[in-house]
């Protein structure tokens, strides 16, 4: 495992472009000699899964789901300052991230090390020693953990995939690096047509394995239905309507029943964050996979007293008492969120899902949101009544399992045309708040405008606007990971 450990600090520095001549000296790729299969998985768990907070605790800040308020307690402020480069959608956010705070993450360099850690192992789990079955779920574990952090880097760093007018076998990607072999050169930006391809081929390449071999594995590791549920998302982005539907219909299949809120709240409708099962909880029926801590949100949503430097938007409270079924309470604005007292009121603030602390990963909620969206897009492109109801099957009984029914019978919503549409926009954006699908759904559906207003002065409000299709809908590469790489091309 030494020998490994040695190798992985190698292929980091060349990952991010530092030079490395020194180290090739020490090292060879020869001296990676094959380990077992469960010393191989426990370099996975260290080396290939998210193990840290804040990787992504900034990207709702760029989204219409957070507003920002003008703090008068000092770590609130500094808060502000932290995310306020972000807020505003500055090319050097990054830069004045780091400047402000301790505990910024650079999420370029931070995937790039996890992909890493997943091309250790994949080059060395065929020769390691072990159990076929156990190399199989290793091995299909660090195929779909390397294309969940394509996914989420291509979808950073370079256009949505349904941009207008580009070609993607020549539009700017990211990076490809599928091998552990150290080479004397700085990686340049594969296609976005080439990445897409490389994470559909790791993914399929998983699904046997994990089909076979991971079905019981732990909350944090892959398994079967988080590459299934991948390659849902996946397929929804590429606007793959059948296929979305073929891969959620895998998920739902094998774990169909969602967390019913009624059931966890309590006797006032309330949820208690020291004993309730949140819907990442271990005891909750729809938890795939989980990542995050307690702190994740702590860094701008400063969680202890009012008015936090940011919260939840207004717009984003409102979409909670919009549409509700008969009048029924929409529990999820007690489940899904920190809230804090003002006066009579309880007010929201931040997305913060699981009690223990855990409030990321993916949820079978996404499956049935994905499949209930291609079904739609099919029934307006193909005027399908089959399609139509079976969206509305989904979104109602996702639904009936957020509403507070405890009283009240859930009354089903009958929606059609564009009004289904629009009705499905504003529940996934209602059910998958704070959970890093905002951003990336604005971009897909056509990058529209959004307004901040931040105030880093008292008295003196600024009104920031994103225009609609900027440029600024895809995140600046960091200026060291630039400098350190030459052949980097910058996105602006």
């Amino acid at each position: 495992m030494r020998n490994i450990e040695n190798y992985i600090v190698i292929f980091f520095m060349m990952t991010i472009g530092i030079g490395c001549s020194g180290f090739l000296d020490e090292y060879s790729q020869d001296e990676i000699v094959p380990s077992t299969a469960d010393d191989l998985e426990q370099l996975m768990v260290g080396e290939a899964y998210p193990i840290i907070t804040r990787v992504l605790s900034y990207l709702d800040l760029l989204t219409d789901d957070v507003d920002s308020n003008y703090p008068s307690v000092a770590s609130q402020t500094k808060a502000l300052i932290t995310g306020a480069a972000v807020f505003t959608w500055q090319s050097d956010m990054y830069e004045q991230m780091a400047a402000n705070t301790t505990t910024a993450v650079n999420t370029w360099e931070y995937y790039y090390s996890r992909i890493m850690g997943c091309n250790v192992v994949l080059d060395n789990i065929d020769a390691a020693i072990g159990d076929k079955g156990k190399k199989s779920n290793v091995k299909g574990q660090a195929l779909a953990m390397r294309a969940y952090y394509y996914f989420m880097l291509v979808n950073l760093y370079a256009k949505p995939y349904n941009a207008e007018g580009i070609d993607r076998s020549k539009e700017l990607g990211v990076p490809l690096i599928l091998s552990s072999a150290v080479k004397d050169d700085f990686p340049r930006r594969a296609t976005m047509a080439q990445v897409y391809s490389q994470i559909e081929k790791d993914l399929l390449e998983a699904v046997p394995l994990m089909d076979e071999h991971g079905q019981n594995n732990n909350l944090f590791k892959a398994n079967d239905l988080l590459v299934h549920n991948l390659l849902s998302r996946l397929y929804l982005y590429q606007e793959k309507w059948e296929q979305v539907i073929k891969q959620a219909d895998y998920v739902i299949g094998r774990s169909p029943i969602l967390l019913n809120l009624s059931d966890v709240v309590m006797a006032d409708g309330r949820f208690s964050w020291m004993t309730g099962t949140g819907v990442f909880d271990p005891a909750s029926p729809e938890c795939i996979w989980r990542y995050s801590s307690a702190n994740e949100f702590d860094t701008f949503f400063y969680p202890y007293s009012p008015p936090v430097a940011y919260e939840a938007s207004q717009e984003l409270k409102d979409l909670y008492g919009k549409d509700n079924t008969g009048g029924l309470v929409d529990l999820r604005k007690e489940c899904y969120y920190r809230t804090y007292a003002q006066g009579t009121q309880r007010i929201i603030q931040s997305g913060k899902k699981a009690i223990t602390g855990n409030s990321k990963g993916m949820r079978v909620a996404e499956a049935y949101l994905n499949r209930a969206e291609a079904n739609i897009r099919l029934y307006l492109k193909n005027n399908d009544e089959e399609s139509r109801k079976a969206a509305l099957k989904d979104l109602n009984y996702l639904r009936s399992c957020r509403f507070d029914t405890r009283t009240e019978m859930y009354q089903e919503v009958d929606k059609r045309g564009n009004s289904l549409l629009e009705f499905y926009m504003d529940e996934r954006r209602r059910e998958l708040t704070f959970e890093e699908h905002r951003w990336f759904d604005l971009r897909r559906y056509g990058m529209p405008e959004i307004t901040h207003v931040l105030t880093l002065e008292a008295g003196q409000p600024v009104t920031h606007v994103l225009e609609a299709k900027s440029s600024k809908y895809v995140l600046p590469i960091p200026q060291y990971i630039l400098d350190r790489n030459p052949n980097l091309e910058p996105n602006f």
